[in-house]
């Protein structure tokens, strides 16, 4: 069953994207602080000046978000679960963003309770223990795991992000989330921190996205679509940028590709699926919209 925001949804597509052809922003990344309990290999946000938005600026920064024609946003880090402004937590904030976003998301290491009362909770999951533990630099993974089995949530997915030191689990990581979590989204890691040690050959990229295809095939709840996994062997689409946008904790946003302001682009190494998702649905692929509806658009 389709949550009721779909139809209002669709119709704001149509209107905005079809009809007046506006290059309006669709979905919203939200870092409100940078802080996080871990310090993963392949994440540089933790090393930046530690800065939470105020509540007050990250309310106005919600509205800024949705003016500028937001109607998705995912709440990210560092951990968003240690957001707070005095007695306000990230709980005070997905309230007000659930005021103004069709669907409201949140990707967190899963360290705390998963109990944010967000549409979907992606979970990050490295590989299995002594693997995600290795990139996360601390013996976590159990703690993730009880912390899934516990939850009470109704759309917990886990997201993997792929690199050279954990794509040869990530098959066999597909079939043992398949029974804990209700779907799983991947993407490839881009080196815009400096480790290029961690950077998958496009090669290898390619050989393991026939194996993720195979298993979506299968019936495995993988949530990419199979045109975008298809498409992103190498990196065989066309960019639509400005359909994201990313917000940081100092209250800047900016429009266009993740890593502008960064890193350097080299769109030939991208692995940030859902780029191509979004881009994939506004050029009219069937594959693409019907992931997207899946994902954003299934009832609780």
């Amino acid at each position: 069953m389709l949550r009721s925001t779909f139809f209002p949804a669709a119709g704001y597509i149509f209107k905005t994207y079809i009809f007046e052809r506006q290059r309006r922003p669709f979905l919203a990344s939200f870092k409100p602080t940078y802080r996080c309990n871990l310090r993963c290999q392949q994440c540089p946000f933790y090393e930046l000046v530690d800065r939470d938005l105020s509540f007050d600026n990250a309310c106005n920064l919600l509205e800024r978000l949705h003016q500028r024609g937001n109607r998705l946003l995912i709440f990210e880090g560092g951990e968003p679960m240690l957001w707070r402004d005095g007695s306000h937590t990230i709980y005070d904030l997905i309230a007000e963003a659930k005021k103004r976003f069709y669907c409201v998301g949140m990707t967190t290491n899963g360290i705390l309770p998963l109990d944010a009362p967000v549409n979907i909770l992606w979970v990050s999951i490295d590989g299995f223990a002594a693997t995600h533990d290795r990139l996360r630099g601390a013996a976590v993974y159990n703690r993730i795991l009880d912390n899934i089995r516990q939850s009470r949530h109704p759309n917990i997915y886990a997201h993997l992000t792929i690199n050279n030191q954990n794509s040869a689990e990530i098959p066999d990581l597909v079939r043992f989330l398949s029974g804990l979590v209700k779907g799983i989204t991947v993407q490839f890691y881009y080196p815009y921190n400096g480790r290029d040690e961690l950077f998958l050959d496009i090669e290898q990229r390619s050989e393991l996205l026939e194996k993720l295809v195979a298993l979506k095939r299968q019936g495995f709840p993988l949530l990419n679509s199979s045109a975008s996994l298809q498409a992103l062997k190498y990196n065989t689409w066309r960019c639509v940028e400005w359909l994201v946008d990313s917000a940081n904790p100092d209250g800047t946003v900016s429009q266009g590709c993740y890593l502008r302001g960064r890193s350097n682009i080299d769109c030939a190494r991208c692995g940030f699926s859902p780029y191509t998702e979004a881009s994939l649905a506004y050029q009219g692929n069937l594959q693409a919209v019907l992931a997207g509806i899946r994902i954003f658009f299934k009832s609780d």
